[in-house]
């Protein structure tokens, strides 16, 4: 977080949200920080819109439309690297979630011999359910190689399993054998959300910082009234059409 907070710019953008992301430390840090530093980016970028649209207020050869739209102008030139850099760092985000995820929901291989694996499938088949159950999260735990991999590196009905629950029993002990991976992919898919939840925010604040132009009147008893309310496309469209009949036809 800067040393001096920026009122003007949501605090949902400061590029501390990260930390947001529970299980950021030194194991998580190498692969949010490319994040962190695009939210830095998007923080800096509307400071800037802001400060423009202060600073043009200065300019006495413009009036109150002409710098709007200067200030939009500005605006998007700002932006478009920051939405350029957005899209390359969720792309990578995706593209190392998917990566986690498959490696955590690989297939195992048994590592007892095939008479042990078999006696083992037989064992759990002939549990009830809920003892079934008990006896192979046991298994997770106590990090029972040899348990965890004849039941799940085989097919699941033959130790009384469905498909689905053998799927998730798999992603279990993949996470119990490979903590840091497993926290890593759940870091990963937090800042991924966290950054989808900003997008809209960047956006909205993009708008607010660049602002519109407001046009009054006054009321019968003297009172200024909002007549209406001018955005920068609104502007140029005006201006777009009042230059058509300047237009030397072809």
């Amino acid at each position: 977080m800067a040393d001096v907070e920026d009122t003007r710019i949501s605090p949902s953008l400061d590029p501390s949200a990260m930390s947001l992301v529970e299980e950021y430390d030194d194991d998580t840090r190498p692969l949010l920080g490319a994040a962190e530093t695009l939210l830095s980016q998007a923080h800096k970028a509307i400071g800037a819109i802001h400060d423009c649209k202060e600073a043009v207020k200065g300019n006495l050869t413009l009036n109150d439309f002409a710098r709007l739209v200067a200030v939009d102008d500005q605006a998007g030139k700002l932006m478009t690297p920051v939405f350029q850099s957005w899209d390359r760092v969720t792309g990578v985000l995706d593209a190392n979630i998917a990566k986690f995820e498959a490696e955590l929901n690989q297939p195992v291989e048994q590592r007892a011999t095939a008479s042990m694996a078999s006696e083992i499938r037989t064992y759990f088949r002939g549990l009830k359910t809920g003892e079934r159950m008990v006896a192979i999260n046991q298994a997770i735990r106590d990090g029972d190689e040899i348990t965890v991999t004849a039941v799940l590196g085989g097919r699941p009905y033959l130790s009384g399993f469905d498909a689905e629950m053998s799927a998730i029993l798999l992603k279990e002990w993949h996470a119990h054998a490979q903590p840091v991976k497993a926290k890593q992919l759940r870091a990963m898919q937090r800042a991924k959300q966290i950054l989808e939840e900003r997008s809209g925010i960047l956006k909205r604040e993009w708008r607010s910082a660049v602002g519109v132009h407001e046009e009054y009147d006054e009321d019968r008893q003297g009172r200024r009234v909002l007549k209406r309310t001018w955005t920068p496309a609104e502007v140029r469209e005006r201006v777009k059409a009042s230059n058509i009949p300047f237009a030397v036809p072809v």
